[in-house]
């Protein structure tokens, strides 16, 4: 709960600025009114630089889930219109944290360790994952790109602790536990495809270890929703873009990534081992005298055939930002290859997973919100490390507290300065909050220009 509370004073910028408009953020309010009105349309001046225009119609291409959540809150809070992302926001982010406790609490429990070193072990986890990953940029810029992401890593964290449940319990336990992964797998394809589409190979794996007893209650628990989100799926991209895969750039307004993708594709191969050397660098921000202490930016990075900008925004390598986590996915990975009794699910679900993350770096953009797509395959594995790691993890659980204390302290750190100094997407009014908190002089003239 003290977690939440503090995630929520840093969503809310010192719990102030609730009801504020993200950019973009409206294009999924204007998404929920065309839905109600039985097309996928969106206003021109809602979706802005991001449109699609396909046969004279303005589409968009983000995933509906944040749309279709504001269709009940546009009708409780109508003069929320338009301004809802941190509260969705930060929803999802509880979710995600709360859903990563019951991995590390889940896995813990079978482990080595004393009830005080799961304890000390859990809650410095629970720290690192709030403040040493990803998440705390996603909550601090909750603009039209963040909002689905985090939806996206809140429900896939939620349908793996579903997934590790429904192996621990039987009979109407069993079944609840199916039908919530399978709900949180739907969220997750309806919020980001990638987030969603592991979990497509994940639930047959369940599906074979099921007994005979409520076998068709179980099989229909674990099918109908996630085949619902497919189908809803797959009919909208149709709608759209006439495309049962998704999305097709060749519509993008913005030229410059419509003419690559079109030229080099959105995804390939050829890109894997140099978005690898990117995301997982040494490399460190600079130093600076004056809070933040970090200067967090983009930095140049041009391969002309590969990437559609000539720079990244990966300000901060995961080794710096979640070194705890990564160490914890080696030890795990280790495990699952000497453990001579991983089953199915395991390997099934390290393969869909890691399928995920080449995914990912395949892509044609660096940027750190989309480090969050590779998470859930170094969080799967940290739990097995964390469950199954016997005498190496009671030797090492004092190395990854310490690597967590690392992470947070350079990560928070490093986003802050990020969302001050180079985030084109932060609103004005948060930009002057965190100047104000850092002993800045704000000037309004410059956050224009920049």
């Amino acid at each position: 709960m003290l977690l939440s509370a503090l995630l929520w004073v840093f969503t809310t910028t010192g719990g102030r600025q609730i009801f504020v408009k993200e950019v973009l953020g409206g294009a999924y309010d204007s998404q929920a009114e065309h839905f109600l009105r039985g097309n996928v349309d969106v206003d021109a001046e809602a979706i802005g630089h991001e449109a699609m225009i396909v046969n004279g119609e303005v589409r968009m291409y983000f995933g509906p889930f944040p749309a279709l959540l504001r269709i009940p809150l546009n009708f409780v809070y109508p003069a929320g219109h338009g301004k809802w992302s941190r509260i969705s926001g930060f929803c999802a982010g509880v979710i995600a944290l709360f859903a990563f406790a019951g991995l590390v609490r889940t896995a813990l429990c079978s482990s080595l360790l004393s009830s005080r070193a799961r304890n000390w072990l859990g809650n410095a986890c629970l720290i690192g994952f709030a403040f040493g990953s990803p998440l705390l940029l996603l909550l601090g810029n909750l603009s039209i790109y963040d909002e689905a992401i985090i939806w996206g890593l809140a429900f896939s964290l939620a349908a793996l602790l579903f997934a590790f449940r429904s192996r621990l319990v039987e009979g109407s336990a069993l079944t609840r536990a199916l039908l919530g992964l399978s709900l949180c797998a739907g969220g997750a394809l309806l919020s980001r495809v990638t987030f969603g589409a592991p979990f497509i190979l994940i639930a047959p794996f369940l599906a074979l270890k099921l007994q005979r007893e409520n076998r068709i209650a179980n099989l229909m628990a674990l099918a109908l929703p996630l085949c619902a989100a497919l189908t809803f799926y797959v009919w909208l991209s149709y709608a759209k873009f006439g495309s049962l895969t998704g999305v097709n750039f060749d519509y993008y307004i913005n030229p410059v990534h419509s003419e690559f993708a079109h030229k080099f594709g959105v995804f390939s191969p050829r890109r894997i081992l140099n978005s690898f050397a990117d995301y997982f660098s040494l490399r460190f921000p600079s130093l600076q005298r004056e809070p933040p202490f970090l200067a967090a930016d983009r930095h140049f990075y041009e391969h002309p055939s590969l990437y559609s900008n000539d720079f990244s925004e990966v300000y901060l390598s995961l080794p710096w930002c979640s070194g705890w986590l990564i160490f914890g996915a080696i030890m795990g990975i280790t495990c699952l290859v000497r453990r001579k009794g991983a089953d199915a699910f395991e390997r099934g679900a390290t393969v869909a997973l890691f399928g995920q993350f080449l995914c990912i770096l395949s892509y044609f953009l660096l940027a750190q919100r989309y480090a969050a797509d590779l998470y859930p395959f170094l969080i799967f594995c940290l739990v097995i490390f964390l469950g199954s790691g016997g005498v190496a993890l009671l030797r090492s659980r004092h190395v990854i507290i310490g690597l967590i204390a690392l992470s947070v302290i350079v990560n928070s750190l490093a986003t802050v300065s990020w969302l001050v100094n180079a985030d084109q997407n932060v609103p004005p009014e948060t930009r002057a909050a965190w100047e104000k908190l850092l002993g800045r002089r704000y000037s309004k003239s410059e956050s224009e220009k920049s």
